[in-house]
């Protein structure tokens, strides 16, 4: 178990893994799987969750530009009252991609994960993020994720042909390895070829339109 913070004022953060187990050669914080069944529930994006009149019976999520949540890495103590509430959260999903560095891929997926065992620490039921970039980050990027639990992804910019077979491949990729009991996809579906229940939640794109139909009526 991780428990110690090496700087003054903990510029790195270390208090968001105290008591967290490291796995896989890069020390990525190990996660507690989670039996999350979303079916029936409203999804809400992260940077509308205060306004939500109904949390117990949603789904926040963090699957936006990283500017609108970044906020929930540096400070989270300022959001934990709003997001408590909801039913399940899904941390944020911190962007990386095959043109970074190795170095700074490896990164975003650490905090990923720390920031998901700091939540899940205060008693909010959490949903595990999976993410890649291409199969260069099929070495480290599933490292921490529970096996056989409620994994979370999001098909947001995959809709290029090539984003759609990097989405399968590491989809595949995924079911091989953790072996999901359920996998949330918030954003329109891709088919793929697993047998894995899937839920489909939408996206912040999907509740904006489908708003502005409301309103138009």
């Amino acid at each position: 178990m991780y428990d110690i913070v090496h700087t003054a004022n903990d510029v790195l953060k270390e208090r968001y893994i105290l008591g967290a187990e490291l796995s896989g050669k890069y020390g990525i914080p190990k996660l507690k799987k989670i039996n999350a069944d979303v079916n029936g529930l409203k999804s809400v994006p992260f940077s509308e969750a205060r306004k939500e009149k109904n949390p117990k019976k949603s789904v926040v999520h963090c699957f936006l530009d990283d500017c609108k949540f970044e906020t929930l890495w540096r400070e989270p103590m300022k959001s934990i009252e709003t997001i408590f509430n909801f039913k399940y959260v899904i941390p944020p999903d911190f962007s990386f991609y095959s043109d970074m560095p190795l170095s700074l891929q490896i990164y975003q997926v650490y905090r990923m994960r720390a920031i998901h065992h700091f939540l899940s620490e205060t008693g909010i039921q959490c949903i595990p993020v999976v993410g890649w970039s291409g199969e260069e980050s099929f070495d480290f990027c599933f490292d921490g994720l529970p096996e056989g639990s409620t994994l979370a992804v999001s098909t947001n910019g995959c809709f290029a042909k090539s984003g759609m077979e990097c989405y399968r491949k590491g989809f595949s990729e995924m079911c091989n390895r953790l072996n999901p009991k359920r996998v949330i996809v918030v954003g329109k579906e891709i088919e793929v070829k697993e047998d894995v229940e899937i839920q489909y939640l939408d996206s912040f794109c999907q509740s904006m339109k489908k708003r502005l139909e409301t309103d138009n009526g």
